[in-house]
């Protein structure tokens, strides 16, 4: 083995990188701190995003989709409920969820003491535009 490197452009930790703080509420994004931390900004990567989602009591991220990636999802503590397609699936410590591109998905920390953290990861593109971000009640508004 070579030498062993303490730093690394290819090598992020997540103390280094803030909170999104361009993510509103109005949009859907209600109480998260969310961290993009390997994307096409941060290692030059060209079709995969992974982040990481606090979300305090009560937080969520109401249901959308991306009409440009695949989504996974995999909650390392806490609990709530996850929406994929028409589903809600109640999710633990060691769940994860795989959300194909363009299907509607969302989560719900249901707990009233207890955060929930997730890691998530988009195949297909390398930062949230490129992935695409449609609201649900951006859809539903367009159809009626």
């Amino acid at each position: 083995m070579g030498d062993v490197h303490e730093t690394h452009p290819m090598k992020i930790h997540v103390d280094s990188i803030s909170a999104d703080g361009n993510l509103r509420a109005e949009d859907g994004w209600i109480d998260m701190n969310v961290k993009f931390l390997i994307t096409k900004d941060t290692v030059g990567a060209q079709q995969s995003v992974f982040g990481i989602t606090i979300f305090p009591p009560g937080a969520k991220h109401d249901i959308h989709r991306h009409p440009n990636a695949e989504e996974t999802e995999y909650i390392v503590e806490g609990r709530g409920i996850a929406r994929v397609g028409d589903d809600d699936v109640s999710m633990g410590p060691g769940d994860i969820v795989f959300v194909p591109a363009n299907e509607y998905h969302g989560f719900y920390n249901t707990s009233d003491t207890d955060r929930a953290v997730m890691i998530w990861t988009y195949g297909g593109a390398a930062s949230l535009e490129e992935a695409g971000y449609v609201p649900e009640s951006e859809d539903l508004a367009a159809s009626s």
